[in-house]
């Protein structure tokens, strides 16, 4: 017969105590898992800059990973920022100075060939950590590709450098502006996202799927 192990009652603190941690890290790795997968089908896109390296700060399928997807229109939203070779993204700890940010002023290129939508131009760039709520978008240009139905918007670029007018039809790779920080940004990134219908549409750039975390070179 099997023994019966006494246990003391520290032990079983001990034990209960373990026994709800795993239960914790197995809710929080399926949260995790589940930022990486979609059940709607993704729009493919190029990846919007292309001098440097940048990083996911927001993204996926979870607000674990990605505050937008509280928000049904950008449930699938990404924020985007630059790293410098020693993995920053700014000269030195949330700095005031814009131009110390990696991404500030970079160009943005048309991820797909479509016609422009809408655009907004003319919302200042502001020392962080200012931000304005009134105009959360900053200035931004939002595009609908070929053959596609959902709106993409690039937000949060720099004032006066939006290159495009509504209607104008943009090729793939075409720059469209550069990175600011208009809006309702507490630093320069860009804010991609794709909807219709006041719904969050998946992107994959180049077949990819990013989240946070992901590294782009």
């Amino acid at each position: 017969m099997p023994l019966r192990i006494k246990f003391s009652r520290r032990q079983k603190v001990y034990m209960a105590i373990y026994a709800v941690l795993l239960l914790v890290f197995g809710i929080y790795n399926t949260f995790v898992f589940s930022s990486y997968v979609t059940g709607k089908k993704a729009i493919e896109l190029s990846f919007p800059l292309h001098k440097g390296t940048y990083y996911v700060l927001q993204g996926g399928n979870h607000v674990q990973m990605n505050n937008h997807n509280a928000y049904p229109s950008q449930k699938y939203a990404l924020d985007i920022v630059k790293l410098n070779t020693l993995g920053m993204r700014s000269n030195g700890i949330y700095p005031k100075q814009l131009d110390r940010y990696m991404i500030y002023g970079d160009e943005v290129i048309s991820p797909c060939t479509g016609k422009v939508l809408k655009v907004r131009n003319d919302a200042p760039d502001l020392m962080p950590p200012d931000m304005d709520s009134e105009r959360p978008e900053g200035n931004y240009v939002a595009l609908v590709c070929e053959n596609e139905e959902a709106v993409i918007y690039m937000a949060h670029m720099q004032e006066g450098s939006v290159a495009v007018k509504e209607g104008e039809v943009v090729q793939e790779g075409q720059p469209i502006g550069r990175v600011g920080n208009s809006g309702n940004a507490a630093e320069p990134h860009l804010h991609i996202h794709a909807e219709k219908d006041g719904e969050g549409i998946p992107i994959k750039f180049n077949g990819k799927f990013l989240v946070r975390n992901n590294i782009i070179r």
